[in-house]
């Protein structure tokens, strides 16, 4: 019998908290995925001092700190809003979230569509101003994102999408096979809004009313240019390593930041210096030369095995989670063969899956109650091709894994 599992219905801010088996978690969207060195010393201070000293870095390109004690809660959430790093205006914090590719320079193009997505969402899809017009407040979990040109993060499956298209701008709706086409900035961006607004309203009278844009697709959508087909191949995740005319991109093992480690990376760049936020569990450093990294805490090579598993927090920080998750992850990652990727998941839930994940490991509970762990194919989780005792030795855990021709 399935284990039962609770899902959340909301994504945390720092506004709006979640609390966790280990206490609160307190969400910093960046502003077009850029922080400051001098903000991550912050994050990385009150990390050491106030939270647990790991930060994740999300699926989608947030950064978290998680462990909070209630009683320092607002005190953490002042400190984050006086770095700038959170808004001070709680309505603007609970609006949705824009996230954006790292790949940019300052002032492009891209850099611009985000500019002017992110305010529109502030001005227009604020909790207020939809209340204004009769609305409820959009879904935490609904999104947008600003792409690049080579579609690096379509896999994210966002709401709605925007970027700079060959001599116009697109946007695609949450899964779609298509996109639409517009001349200008501003036509792509008032689509957008046209829809997020449709959606809310469309929303509102249903019974179960759908927290993502895909659960009212059959329900049509506002009028838009025709579609057009995908033409090109969407590029896929940057691996760590230098990125010409970016800078250098070094990788966080499972998306989890030692926080000294990342304070004495901050404290050896200017105060100014930008550290991009990727959404592939990396970090994009600006200029040609990185400081010295320390490989424990680090991932530097493309061929590092680390980069091969992903896993949700997992017991004892989750109530829910069987096993711990991200101990099982690290210690398979070498069992995992090149160019493929697995995930484990501390419950059923699948948590943080990775969407280039070819198999998953899913920790149960038996019916004596002993942990169970169920290896699976990314794509049909609830099927399991092995099932053994979670009290097994990874390398009898990684035999089993090649029947799944990782």
């Amino acid at each position: 019998m399935a284990d039962p599992i609770q899902v959340q219905g909301w994504c945390p801010t720092a506004w709006q908290p979640m609390r966790a088996q280990d206490g609160w978690i307190l969400r910093v969207r960046p502003h077009c995925a850029a922080i400051s060195a001098a903000q991550w010393r912050v994050l990385a201070q009150l990390a050491l001092a106030h939270a647990h000293p790991a930060i994740e870095l999300t699926r989608l390109g947030n950064v978290q700190l998680r462990g909070v004690d209630e009683a320092q809660v607002h005190a953490l959430r002042r400190h984050l809003i006086e770095a700038a790093l959170v808004p001070a205006d709680a309505d603007a914090d609970l609006a949705p979230a824009v996230h954006c590719t790292p790949l940019y320079q300052a002032g492009d193009a891209t850099h611009a569509l985000a500019r002017q997505l992110s305010a529109a969402v502030l001005a227009c899809l604020n909790p207020q101003a939809l209340a204004r017009q009769g609305l409820a407040a959009l879904p935490s979990k609904f999104g947008l994102l600003v792409d690049d040109p080579a579609r690096r993060m379509r896999a994210i499956g966002a709401d709605l999408q925007l970027w700079v298209a060959d001599g116009g701008y697109g946007l695609a709706l949450a899964d779609a096979a298509h996109w639409h086409g517009f001349a200008s900035a501003d036509a792509a961006v008032d689509a957008a809004m046209g829809i997020a607004l449709w959606f809310a309203r469309e929303r509102a009278g249903l019974a179960h009313a759908p927290t993502r844009l895909r659960g009212l697709r059959a329900h049509g959508a506002p009028p838009l240019p025709p579609a057009q087909p995908w033409s090109i191949r969407p590029a896929g995740p940057l691996a760590p390593g230098p990125l010409p005319g970016h800078g250098t991109l070094i990788g966080a093992p499972l998306g989890r930041i030692d926080a000294a480690a990342l304070l004495a990376l901050a404290t050896q760049l200017s105060p100014a210096a930008e550290i991009r936020v990727t959404p592939w569990r990396s970090l994009l450093l600006e200029g040609e030369a990185p400081p010295a990294l320390d490989a424990v805490h680090w991932i530097t090579e493309p061929a590092d095995a680390r980069l091969r598993v992903s896993a949700c927090t997992g017991a004892p920080r989750c109530a829910q989670g069987h096993v711990p998750a991200q101990t099982l992850a690290l210690a398979l990652a070498g069992a995992v063969p090149p160019h493929r990727h697995l995930h484990v998941s501390g419950c059923a839930k699948c948590c943080a899956l990775s969407a280039d994940a070819a198999a998953v490991v899913v920790a149960s509970r038996g019916a004596t109650g002993q942990p169970l762990l169920d290896i699976c194919r990314a794509h049909a989780p609830g099927t399991p091709i092995h099932s053994l005792a979670a009290t097994e030795a990874p390398a009898q855990i990684t035999r089993r894994l090649h029947d799944l021709y990782l």
